[in-house]
């Protein structure tokens, strides 16, 4: 019979290490959980303040561009604005710099009158 109780014994005690053991882990993930829902939800909070810094950004540049309201931009997602963006600045009417052909085909009243009073201050009865 003693050695019937030394089994018993060396079980209790097993089952006890076992037992302090499981408490220990359940601790530890219980822990390991509320890190983690911590950390979604500053993951959520960050990925809320990036968008909404994208979106006010993608707006601010298509305002000047656009006759739509604000309100009606501001329900757009990220991608809708970023397309539109693209879209009005392919479709924006290009500008040209002085000196370029299609710069300088265009009538301008006051280049005309500039090259004749040029034209008349340099003619030679004038300077007779």
């Amino acid at each position: 019979m003693s050695e019937n109780k030394k089994d018993e014994s060396i079980v209790d005690v097993n089952v006890a290490l076992v037992l302090a053991e499981n408490k220990r882990l359940i601790d530890l993930v219980s822990e390991k959980d509320s890190l983690i829902e911590d950390l979604t939800k500053r993951l959520s909070q960050a990925t809320d303040l990036i968008e909404n810094d994208s979106k006010s950004r993608l707006i601010a540049d298509i305002k000047p561009m656009t006759t739509l309201p604000s309100e009606y931009l501001g329900k757009m997602s990220i991608d809708d604005l970023g397309k539109m963006k693209r879209t009005l600045q392919s479709a924006a009417v290009p500008a040209f710099k002085a000196g370029t052909p299609m710069a300088d085909n265009k009538y301008n009243p006051k280049k005309e009158l500039d090259n004749m009073f040029d034209n008349f201050a340099s003619s030679t009865w004038r300077k007779s």
